[in-house]
């Protein structure tokens, strides 16, 4: 459900956000980088008519202008994040470690259609923006310091979201948005570890260390305890879908799944 906001929201620098204003007495409050309209963080399920087809844009689609500049700039930082912003310590993870195809597969945390969800009234009932999601995943998955709405890195990354969620209206859910599901709700510890060497540590390492084939899922350089993957329903969803032997659901049962889910989520990381 969309809820409209009688405060006045201006929008910050980004040229794909039009102008609008909703006017009361009280002074303006100022919400970079976002829409008018403020969207529930647990939005309420909607007919399936007013859900969105997920469509991937083409790149033909992409302006010959500054803006095109700016988001084949966020692709390319959300492909080679650690490079494009000098990150020379912390995590080895990248934006593309949790959003496969550059955001654009779906059912793996797409980008297509995130735009049109900010800002959004968070579980504590303060404004989120899409900027503060951004920093979000930077702090808590890639130990990275925070960007300025107005940094031309985070404008880039934003221009790509947007560019993604292009005919995507405010407020609608997408098809695909989010990651797979499990019908198991618990996993065995013991019997994760045995899964993880026989299916696992080849691509992320016997200790999690990540490898060229796959990153690190525990210790210094992986996410951290406060980063959404450290929660089993998302873990395990996300292995569910897309870290199976590439990708191949079948390929491990939702029991191995969830087993592998206990054992990796029972490791060290940092805060």
């Amino acid at each position: 459900m969309i809820r409209r906001t009688a405060r006045t929201l201006l929008f910050g620098t980004l040229a794909l956000t039009a102008g609008c204003r909703a006017e009361r007495a009280e002074p303006p409050r100022r919400v970079l980088g976002g829409m008018i309209t403020l969207v529930s963080a647990s939005p309420a399920p909607r007919p399936e008519g007013d859900t969105a087809v997920f469509v991937v844009l083409a790149d033909s689609l992409i302006p010959s202008d500054a803006l095109g500049l700016a988001i084949r700039r966020g692709r390319a930082i959300a492909v080679a994040t650690r490079d494009s912003l000098r990150l020379d310590r912390g995590g080895a993870l990248r934006c593309v470690s949790c959003h496969l195809e550059a955001g654009t597969k779906r059912g793996a945390l797409p980008w297509v259609g995130t735009y049109a969800r900010y800002p959004r009234v968070d579980p504590r009932g303060g404004v989120l923006t899409v900027h503060e999601r951004v920093n979000i995943c930077l702090r808590r998955n890639l130990q990275a310091p925070a960007l300025r709405p107005d940094d031309p890195r985070m404008e880039a990354v934003v221009s790509y979201i947007a560019f993604l969620s292009r005919g995507v209206r405010l407020g609608s859910m997408v098809e695909g948005q989010g990651d797979d599901t499990l019908t198991v709700k618990a996993g065995d510890f013991v019997a994760g570890r045995e899964v993880w060497k026989e299916a696992c540590a080849s691509c992320h390492g016997a200790q999690g260390q990540g490898t060229p084939q796959g990153g690190p899922v525990w210790g210094r350089r992986s996410f951290s305890t406060t980063s959404e993957l450290a929660s089993w329903p998302t873990f395990a969803g996300f292995l569910r879908g897309h870290m199976s032997a590439g990708g191949r659901r079948s390929a491990l049962s939702d029991q191995k799944v969830a087993n592998v889910t206990s054992f990796v989520l029972r490791q060290a990381r940092v805060k």
